[in-house]
């Protein structure tokens, strides 16, 4: 009797194993507007604010965590802010936000960022709020840049 069941226990799970090999892998793509600043004037009293957004699309339904890293800036962090880099020298603080009151910075849920929850979704669009602080000092005329990374979670 023993062996039968347990015959009857491994061929129900090579079943349930053969079954599921012929399900469609789900597969997502994350794209971006980006988030520019335009030109920042260091001796604005104004923060410079900008609006960007992250698309994803995927093949199917998902339940998804929607993450951003927090960047490439030497001592950057959710907390004190993100840091843009010039060639040759400089930075720039900012942050990005999932609010447009700019009150909850976007990140990977460490350090007080929150992340995205996607229900059931095929795309998903999420704004995303920039803020670089007014009169930051010893700014370098030029370009700056940082590059994150989108992570999805499914």
């Amino acid at each position: 009797m023993y062996t039968i069941v347990m015959k009857r226990c491994i061929l129900y799970a090579m079943l349930v194993f053969m079954g599921s090999s012929n399900a469609l892998a789900k597969t997502c793509t994350v794209s971006s507007s980006g988030v520019a600043f335009g030109v920042y004037d260091p001796t604005s009293a104004a923060s410079l604010n900008t609006i960007g957004s992250l698309t994803v699309d995927c093949n199917g339904s998902i339940y998804a965590e929607l993450s951003l890293s927090v960047g490439n800036g030497a001592g950057a962090n959710y907390i004190t802010g993100r840091k843009m880099t010039r060639i040759g020298g400089g930075t720039l603080v900012y942050n990005l936000y999932d609010n447009a009151s700019r009150t909850q910075v976007l990140g990977d849920g460490t350090n007080n960022s929150v992340t995205h929850i996607i229900y059931g979704l095929r795309s998903y669009t999420q704004s995303i709020w920039g803020r670089m602080p007014a009169r930051q000092s010893n700014v370098l005329a030029g370009s700056y840049a940082d590059t994150l990374v989108a992570t999805i979670s499914y």
